[in-house]
């Protein structure tokens, strides 16, 4: 049985993470595995009668205890909406980053900041951590589940093809409808003359639906809709992402430099989509 991770800190948004985590591990036949980092010892001042504070430490086991308890909690709560699904919870004493980079699981689900972060904030540091790791997909959520249409950006590259089979597996899951962007950003293109815009547009429609034949093959009953848009990906993915369940994007695409930990579009749609993200790399 496949497994869906997600990590908690005791936040409110990673609290969402692990509701929309639950839903997407029922759909998907898979067990959710809830799982806590707990950081090594933290000071805390003690007071006693007529005396200043003293610093004393936490211990280990009473982080962890308390984390646990937590974690049961959560997990009755799933188990009483979700009878059939299969939960456990693990507590780990580590970083958060390292914690989570360790599990095994096929998809990982995270908040899109912690209980340190501020909710504003674009993203929080495990979150950005985490989705420049590969070898899974990677879900950054800001909501809980949204009944909206499924995003997902194409430029040929080899992890714009693998989001594309996961924004259809998603769509197709959950009844959505599939929304495929490719964006044209080539410099020069806004003084063509109108006719050769058209033409450009027409083979891009054209290697769009090459692109997307496989897949829709596979998945018969996701209803598709295209756009070519003549602007920057990112902005036309942000565009598209208002009221969105998901938007998927690879984590590098045509023209992303190797070294880069993610490609400028992900990083972007990372930081500013309002819906949960999917940052999906190379196989």
């Amino acid at each position: 049985m496949s497994t869906v991770v997600v990590g908690f800190d005791g936040s409110d948004l990673a609290r969402r993470a692990v509701l929309w985590g639950a839903e997407e591990a029922s759909r998907c036949g898979a067990a959710l595995r809830v799982v806590q980092a707990v950081r090594s010892p933290l000071p805390e001042p003690m007071f006693t009668p007529m005396s200043t504070p003293v610093p004393q430490f936490v211990t280990e086991e009473t982080m962890s205890r308390a984390a646990e308890d937590h974690l049961a909690e959560l997990a009755a709560e799933i188990r009483r909406s979700r009878p059939e699904l299969q939960v456990d919870t693990h507590v780990r004493l580590g970083r958060p980053v390292d914690v989570l980079a360790d599990e095994a699981g096929d998809l990982l689900v995270l908040g899109s900041s912690g209980r340190t972060g501020i909710a504003e904030m674009f993203l929080g540091s495990t979150a950005a951590g985490l989705v420049a790791i590969g070898g899974r997909p990677v879900i950054v959520t800001r909501t809980g589940p949204v009944d909206g249409r499924v995003v997902v950006g194409i430029d040929g590259s080899e992890t714009s093809t693998d989001a594309i089979e996961f924004a259809f597996s998603f769509a197709a899951r959950h009844g959505r409808e599939l929304l495929a962007i490719h964006a044209w950003n080539d410099v020069g293109w806004s003084e063509l003359p109108e006719h050769d815009v058209d033409h450009v547009r027409v083979d891009l429609a054209k290697l769009l639906d090459e692109q997307l034949a496989p897949h829709r093959s596979r998945h018969p009953d996701v209803h598709v809709a295209k756009e070519v848009a003549f602007d920057a990906p990112a902005r036309a993915l942000l565009q598209a992402a208002d009221g969105a369940a998901l938007v998927a994007v690879g984590s590098h695409g045509r023209g992303a430099v190797k070294r880069a930990i993610l490609g400028s579009v992900s990083h972007a749609v990372l930081h500013h989509a309002p819906c949960p993200v999917a940052v999906v790399h190379r196989r």
